[in-house]
């Protein structure tokens, strides 16, 4: 599941992806905002990010698991952050709390505020 590369998650490969929250922010403005564009530009090492993870089931291939989810940004390489995973997903999900997620600032729907 770990890539060295910087690439987005595939369902294919990686049992997941990320949806992407501009366009979900796009659809519904008024119910579903997000931070701005530039908020999530200028995001560091330690920042931590809530994302949306479409992921695969491990009992029904058919079935997929929709769940926000916590990612600390590990680094950053141009437009793509790489993060940990910093949840225990619920269900019977191929996704395990630790693995590491690459997104861009398209897919970050939160930033965690102390």
């Amino acid at each position: 599941m770990c890539k060295n590369k910087m690439e987005l998650p595939t369902y294919e490969i990686d049992h997941y992806e990320l949806d992407n929250g501009e366009e979900i922010h796009n659809e519904y403005p008024e119910t579903f905002e997000i931070p701005s564009r530039e908020l999530r530009e200028k995001l560091k090492v330690g920042d931590i990010v809530k994302l949306i993870f479409r992921m695969e089931e491990r009992a029904n291939k058919e079935e997929v698991s929709v769940e926000r989810m916590w990612v600390e940004i590990q680094e950053k390489n141009g437009s793509y952050y790489s993060g940990i995973l910093d949840n225990d997903p619920s269900g019977e999900v191929l996704v395990e709390c630790g693995i590491t997620v690459n997104f861009k600032a398209e897919h970050i729907i939160q930033i965690y505020e102390e």
